[in-house]
């Protein structure tokens, strides 16, 4: 999170308002706690148009979508991110409730298979509700969807799966060539030793 948004004027506003203190500088924790975040979703199908979705209670207008507010995100499903020097290739998933039929449908017709999502922290204004912060989260690829629906409990619920967009080297062992070789063709570029890197317990396989 950068300077700019942990000095924004509207956010010490707002922390005065509803915490009674004047601050000149918040911490990315005061800025977590203030309840000024959401997370938008980007869905982009191999086979349909893109859909972006937010969990917040209001349609958000960004980077020229608008994400509009989506089923419920499961408190704490949704696990916590963390940044990292190397590359990982770790996969998440989380859940929603008071899914639509016609999203239902779609997910487990395997209209999303394979689609790629990115998950994006938001925060918005605390006055007017419009993004003033964006920060890219997760980006993967959508591994399976699995639905609870039960109509005497009331329960209608969507587990989702995504990969991390490192999985994409499982079917393209070519690019683990040695670091050596490849520096031969492109040298001073350590893309390849950073490849080593990978989730070292990873078991890479390829299938002809």
């Amino acid at each position: 999170m950068n300077e700019a948004i942990l000095t924004n004027a509207n956010l010490l506003k707002y922390w005065a308002l509803i915490r009674g203190e004047t601050k000149t500088r918040l911490t990315i924790t005061d800025v977590m706690s203030m309840g000024v975040h959401v997370i938008g979703f980007d869905l982009l199908p191999r086979s349909s148009s893109a859909i972006y979705w937010t969990d917040g209670f209001v349609p958000i207008q960004l980077n020229g979508a608008v994400y509009q507010p989506f089923p419920d995100l499961i408190q704490d499903s949704l696990p916590s991110f963390s940044e990292d020097k190397g590359i990982n290739n770790d996969s998440i998933d989380f859940t929603v409730s008071n899914v639509d039929n016609a999203t239902r449908i779609a997910a487990m017709g395997g209209l999303f298979d394979k689609a790629k999502m990115n998950i994006t922290l938001i925060i918005l204004n605390p006055f007017d509700s419009t993004p003033i912060y964006q920060q890219r989260m997760f980006t993967g690829y959508i591994e399976n969807f699995e639905c609870i629906v039960n109509p005497f409990s009331e329960v209608n619920e969507m587990k989702i799966t995504v990969n991390s967009v490192y999985k994409r080297l499982d079917v393209s062992p070519k690019t683990l060539a040695a670091n050596s070789v490849y520096q031969s063709y492109y040298p001073g570029d350590a893309i390849m030793s950073l490849l080593g890197q990978v989730n070292r317990n990873q078991i890479w396989r390829f299938n002809k």
